[in-house]
């Protein structure tokens, strides 16, 4: 019951917004439809003509999983399809009234197709059959994980296919207001169909670094209570959710997504902007930079978020922030933050004795001016002794030679 509840409400996911990304399920899917896709009539051909009765058309349909043009380090492969048509029979118009036949007859056949996959300045891959309807990406995945998350992975897809026919041609003349056929010629032809096609798609990798942005130090006045972060990222990221000391208490999402089908059958995932917050806000910058001062990788980014909680609270409280990125993998950073009340003289901002120090900014305990005079100040007989230390330390390295 469970399941066909899931899926029904994954089918009404294909017109609607769904809060958390389906790639799990339309990259199930769309494994699970593959074998379909082997000369499949839902991909589109040109024309046919009396000189070219055969046609063949070939698509690079998805990456597995893809998200809007975003793929992950490590895939299930590249899923490809093709159609090949050929039509039998061809009534020629040439302008007489009485149209010609061209009748093909298929004697032989036969295609070769290649994938290539390029990355920065490496192309890989090579021929692949054309019964298989997934193939394996040639890049390691600890080589894609090096993308610094604006680099494109590209795939091209190029075909040749030779189709062997006997041809029959009957010309149609006008005679007597009728038509007549002529004596049909017989030949043999060879056609040779050629083409490509290419798609490029987004490499995010990575992990996710955090900053602590306020307190930046994890102490802060507890009437001003904020757990600011900034995550640094090579990828795309479309929530986060807040904890303290356990339990839920925020939550932001930037993104939200929809399902659609295309005239082969295949699930796309698509993403779109929004705002929900709750408790909480958050920020995309999409710029490419590096945070070296700021994180330990050395590497750079191409996305910063800002993720923004304020809470009500004092003493030592334990925070977390996760964040999800469009591939359903999740980060996370905690740190705990001290939210105090200010103190003076050993006494808080309300007046009452400090306690706690998990609660309490420790003070320096009230001096009497005339103590700290004396503190600071020598009296005359130690003046006395730093003074006739310091002439006897003079004379001694004068004497040896050290002095310059």
């Amino acid at each position: 019951m469970m399941k066909e509840f899931f899926l029904l409400v994954l089918i009404l996911g294909l017109c609607a917004a769904l809060e958390d990304t389906p790639v799990q399920e339309v990259t199930a899917h769309n494994i699970g439809i593959a074998p379909s896709m082997a000369n499949n009539s839902g991909i589109e051909l040109e024309n046919f003509t009396k000189d070219d009765p055969v046609q063949v058309g070939m698509e690079i349909v998805t990456v597995l999983p893809a998200v809007d043009g975003r793929i992950p380090p490590e895939t299930d492969g590249v899923l490809w399809g093709y159609n090949e048509e050929y039509i039998y029979q061809i009534l020629y118009d040439d302008g007489d009234g009485c149209p010609d036949k061209y009748t093909y007859h298929l004697r032989n056949s036969s295609g070769y197709a290649e994938m290539r996959f390029r990355f920065r300045n490496e192309t890989l891959g090579g021929e692949i059959a054309l019964d298989e309807p997934i193939i394996e990406i040639p890049f390691s995945s600890s080589i894609l994980e090096s993308a610094n998350g604006s680099e494109n992975l590209t795939i091209e897809l190029v075909w040749v296919f030779w189709h062997y026919f006997e041809k029959t041609v009957k010309i149609n003349n006008p005679d007597m207001g009728g038509c007549d056929y002529e004596v049909p010629t017989e030949s043999m032809v060879n056609i040779t169909s050629i083409g490509n096609v290419s798609a490029q798609y987004l490499v995010e990798p990575g992990n996710v670094s955090f900053f602590l942005l306020r307190p930046v130090l994890g102490e802060q006045w507890h009437q001003n209570n904020h757990f600011d972060t900034l995550a640094f990222s090579r990828k795309s990221i479309y929530k986060a959710e807040i904890g303290l000391d356990g339990n839920e208490s925020g939550y932001a999402r930037i993104y939200n997504f929809s399902i659609v089908e295309d005239s082969l059958g295949v699930w796309h995932t698509v993403v779109n902007e929004t705002e929900v917050f709750e408790n909480a806000s958050m920020e995309n910058y999409e710029i490419e930079y590096w945070a070296t001062p700021v994180v330990r990788e050395n590497n750079s980014f191409s996305h910063l978020y800002e993720v923004n909680y304020t809470y009500v609270g004092v003493g030592a409280h334990a925070l977390n922030v996760t964040v999800t990125d469009f591939f359903g993998e999740k980060y996370s950073f905690e740190k705990e933050i001290f939210s105090r009340k200010m103190t003076f003289e050993g006494k808080s901002e309300e007046g009452t004795p400090a306690g706690d120090v998990d609660e309490y900014r420790p003070s320096a305990p009230a001096i009497e001016e005339g103590e700290i005079r004396h503190n600071l100040i020598p009296s005359n007989e130690y003046l006395m002794m730093f003074l006739v230390a310091g002439i006897g330390i003079f004379w001694y390295y004068k004497g040896s030679g050290k002095s310059r």
